[in-house]
């Protein structure tokens, strides 16, 4: 293209644009989002008489079922909300939820599992504060979802991770900025996970893998260089018609 016979202006839009795109590079970030101190906690109930309410501030998160008629059945599940607004405006990559257990969990029937699930909270406008949200009234019905422990295949205490990019993505989506899980167990099974308050290596967190487009490095000074190259020949037509 001869620049001396186009519209320098037109030019000058056009360059810019190319530089900028030129300029612009994909680039990977890992991010480790941590359940604030108040993003966990223990809520149980009983399927008679209702629910006891929360327990926060504690090191552990607990699960059990007990099956105790005819006084009804004692519920207890861990409820997490973990913050994800660092993962908005870029492209999700990858999502682990990481959890650390306590012990070995149990059971005193003949099987008995525990199970982290992801909880759609609809419309709730979340504050990572799982009180306030009162979370506690949604999870009476949860069950099942990604297998933390079973009888049939017992282990010892140990990390579990868990593919959780469908689920972060759905919120994410939604344009929530929490993305909630929720440990249950099934009947006559207790045990637990370590909390927030057991520090950041040890409590709930997601290890995300995202993109977002930046700048290169060089792509500011080639931008000037095209823009002060178009802004001259602007000049020298000027003074042409002159």
């Amino acid at each position: 293209m001869n620049l001396s016979t186009r519209s320098p202006l037109l030019c000058l839009s056009t360059l810019t644009a190319c530089l900028m795109l030129q300029g612009a590079a994909w680039a990977a970030n890992s991010v480790t989002l941590n359940a604030p101190l108040a993003g966990d906690a223990v809520y149980a109930w009983n399927s008679k008489f209702g629910p006891y309410g929360y327990t926060v501030g504690g090191t552990e998160l607990g699960v059990g079922l007990q099956m105790a008629p005819p006084y009804g059945n004692d519920y207890t599940v861990g409820i997490i909300e973990i913050p994800i607004t660092a993962l908005q405006g870029g492209d999700l990559l990858g999502a682990q939820l990481q959890l650390n257990t306590v012990g070995n969990f149990g059971t005193g029937y003949y099987y008995g599992s525990v199970a982290i699930s992801w909880l759609d909270t609809g419309a709730r406008s979340l504050t990572g504060d799982v009180v306030a949200d009162g979370l506690g009234a949604i999870v009476s019905g949860g069950s099942g979802g990604w297998s933390v422990w079973s009888s049939y295949t017992p282990e010892g205490a140990m990390l579990k991770q868990f593919d959780v990019a469908s689920a972060v993505q759905a919120d994410l989506h939604a344009g929530r900025s929490f993305s909630t899980f929720v440990l249950n167990g099934s009947r006559d099974t207790y045990g637990s996970i370590y909390a927030a308050e057991s520090g950041l290596s040890l409590g709930p967190r997601l290890l995300a893998d995202t993109t977002a487009a930046v700048p290169e490095p060089g792509s500011g000074l080639l931008l000037l260089g095209g823009v002060a190259i178009l802004a001259s020949l602007l000049h020298r037509r000027r003074s042409s018609t002159r």
